[in-house]
């Protein structure tokens, strides 16, 4: 992540209690053979969950399998998620082969029911009962405010993550996904873990990220990453202006960082969700980057503008205004270089393109 989630980010309740209900269901499963009322909580998550046809099946097609796969399986998959409720940890020492003792039929089952309670079973009006009528839209809404994360993308900083639109009411603005970051297909087990669901921008979360595996890489090769409630990269960046002269100069991401670890994490940061070539594709071509932020052509106007656009901004702006990291970023390299080469090209194109509208003025 770009930037860690705030330290007084709130938890969803309905992904706590489903979290719970899951676990529950897994400790009755690994004593029962009959699949029953008992197997879910006495209160209104389990009621709403058994009471649920849709929902009561996705539990039974897992329960069966499980049945028929023995007692070791459910064991197994029991102490799977018991024991691996702590996130950090999990990101300290990631468990890549978590479900590799499941057959097909499990894996599946396990799958079809955790996708389930994630994108169906929240939304029962008994679950968000039980979590005092908190909703997934209020909990975004918390999310989001200000005085907490904020309404830019944790991932990126390039994007809102949902526009706020004046007249309407709390419960009807809009809202992003949220992005599990290990993803439901891999990791089913966290579909409804609290802190495994992070709202995000569609770049990331649907262009970018989609099913990927924040602990493999594509080919198979282990790696880390960031967790997002106490790690974060942007201390660790810096943009590099390259061949400045060229026609083309070229913005440049680069990591400010020696350790191994980090540098494994920033790797599987920028891969996942695409972050050097979302941010050099949009800087170039630098000029015009620079005359549409400076809103001049003025040589020392520039030179002006670019002292006071580098200087580090505000946490509210970074919470508040997509692209404040990354401009702030690109105006301190440009700070820490010579100018007029850079300046002088600014004005030969604005020259040439005057020239090249009058001509074609004066000449229909």
């Amino acid at each position: 992540m770009l930037f860690r989630l705030a330290t007084n980010t709130p938890r969803f309740e309905v992904f706590q209690l489903l979290n719970d209900e899951l676990l529950f269901f897994l400790e009755k499963t690994a004593e029962e053979n009959i699949f029953i009322r008992a197997l879910f909580t006495g209160g209104e998550v389990g009621l709403a969950c058994w009471n649920n046809i849709k929902t009561r099946e996705k539990f039974k097609a897992l329960f069966d399998a499980l049945n028929n796969a023995g007692a070791h399986a459910k064991q197994q998959l029991l102490e799977a998620m018991r024991d691996h409720q702590d996130l950090q940890c999990f990101f300290e020492k990631p468990k890549r082969n978590l479900f590799d003792f499941m057959d097909l039929s499990c894996k599946e089952a396990l799958k079809s029911l955790c996708t389930h309670l994630y994108c169906s079973t929240k939304d029962l009006a008994g679950i968000v009962a039980a979590s005092g009528g908190n909703n997934i839209t209020a909990h975004f809404n918390a999310y989001r405010d200000l005085e907490v994360n904020g309404n830019i993308c944790k991932a990126c900083g390039m994007k809102e993550l949902a526009p706020f639109r004046a007249e309407i009411s709390d419960g009807d603005q809009w809202r992003s996904d949220y992005d599990h970051q290990l993803c439901k297909s891999k990791y089913p087990i966290f579909s409804v873990h609290p802190d495994n669901l992070i709202p995000l921008c569609d770049v990331c979360n649907q262009d970018a990220k989609k099913a990927k595996d924040l602990f493999r890489r594509n080919d198979g090769q282990k790696r880390l990453a960031f967790y997002p409630h106490k790690e974060e990269a942007q201390e660790l960046i810096e943009l590099v202006i390259e061949d400045l002269r060229d026609p083309e100069p070229k913005i440049r991401v680069k990591w400010n960082a020696l350790d191994d670890d980090l540098l494994d994490k920033l790797e599987t940061w920028d891969e996942i969700y695409e972050i050097r070539s979302r941010v050099e594709g949009k800087l170039r071509p630098l000029e015009q980057v620079v005359v549409n932020r400076c809103n001049t052509r003025d040589t020392q106007e520039i030179e002006t503008m670019v002292s006071i656009f580098a200087r580090k901004p505000e946490p509210i702006t970074l919470k508040s205004e997509a692209w404040a990291f990354w401009h702030q970023k690109l105006f301190s390299a440009l700070e820490k270089i010579d100018l007029a080469p850079f300046i002088a090209k600014c004005n030969f194109i604005q020259e040439q393109g005057a020239k090249g509208g009058d001509f074609i003025l004066e000449n229909p």
